[in-house]
């Protein structure tokens, strides 16, 4: 699953809208806030769930502009109805009215799809499952709160961990799920994190000298330190990258992040920014060059 985390805009002014009476509708308080999108699809997809509820309700509402790039996206211009259920539940979290000061880092929301959604706060940015939120201005009456995305969110499906999320594209990562198993990290990155991976794909491998590979092929504790250095504690997502200069790995070495334009790398090391992966314990960055460290220590236990 591709995830495009690139905001085309982001509103950091320090106002709200005032607060829509109660007796405002839902559909009306959308088309009345500029989301007539969304609005529609609801309406169209029969999405009585939402439209009718009586409790509290949270909603990351993807902009007109958003649906507009849905409908010509060769990808997604032909959803099914079912496909379509799904992807306007996600953007529901029933039963709770989140206010701005209520959203915490790694916080995970339940949403009407029944898939959940992370919330990430960083310090200039805060993101929906890698997509950038505009927090406020919001729209809100006095049940319902409106926050605008630029981007429909992805979200990945029960059991993609991370380690899944590889094994499920080995065309593309098969040296490195190898690598995981002999390093005894698979549990690691199926279980634990959230976890950032810096994933190096196969082209990555095949740079090393053969030898080397071999080598380290054999060597599981090598192998492990030199892993453990391509991952992050807590989810990092392209928003964040983008003002992290520095980010500690799980070896305890640092991951120097650099920024030029809309190119990002990672100790030198490009950052497919338009192949990016959300994992139901984090995220992945693609690269295309293993991180080896000048000098390998003893892994630490993980």
């Amino acid at each position: 699953m591709k995830l495009l985390i690139i905001s085309l805009a982001l509103c950091t002014c320090n106002m709200a809208i005032p607060i829509e009476p109660s007796t405002t509708s839902l559909l009306e308080l959308l088309n009345n806030s500029g989301f007539s999108e969304l609005k529609e699809a609801l309406v169209k997809h029969n999405m009585t769930n939402i439209i009718n509820a009586s409790e509290p309700m949270t909603i990351f509402a993807p902009s007109n502009e958003a649906f507009k790039n849905l409908k010509q996206n060769p990808w997604t211009k032909n959803m099914t109805h079912a496909m379509m259920e799904k992807l306007l539940g996600r953007l529901v979290v029933l039963r709770r009215k989140l206010l701005p000061a209520d959203v915490r880092n790694e916080m995970i929301v339940d949403t009407v799809s029944n898939e959940k959604l992370r919330l990430n706060v960083y310090p200039k940015v805060r993101t929906v499952n890698g997509i950038m939120v505009v927090m406020e201005p919001n729209v809100q009456n006095q049940q319902v709160i409106i926050y605008r995305l630029n981007r429909f969110p992805m979200a990945p499906p029960p059991g993609r961990d991370i380690f899944e999320m590889l094994n499920r594209r080995k065309e593309r990562f098969s040296t490195l799920v190898r690598a995981i198993e002999v390093a005894n990290l698979k549990d690691t990155l199926k279980t634990g994190g959230p976890y950032t991976l810096f994933a190096p794909n196969n082209e990555a491998f095949k740079a090393l000298p053969e030898a080397r590979l071999a080598k380290l092929m054999e060597s599981p504790a090598e192998l492990k330190s030199i892993l453990l250095g391509h991952v992050i504690n807590g989810t990092y997502f392209l928003g964040a990258l983008l003002e992290s200069p520095e980010l500690p790995a799980l070896s305890s070495g640092l991951n120097k992040i650099a920024v030029n334009g809309m190119n990002v790398t990672v100790n030198g090391t490009k950052v497919f920014t338009r192949e990016g992966m959300i994992a139901e314990n984090g995220a992945i960055h693609v690269i295309d060059r293993v991180l080896l460290p000048s000098n390998t220590t003893a892994p630490p236990s993980v």
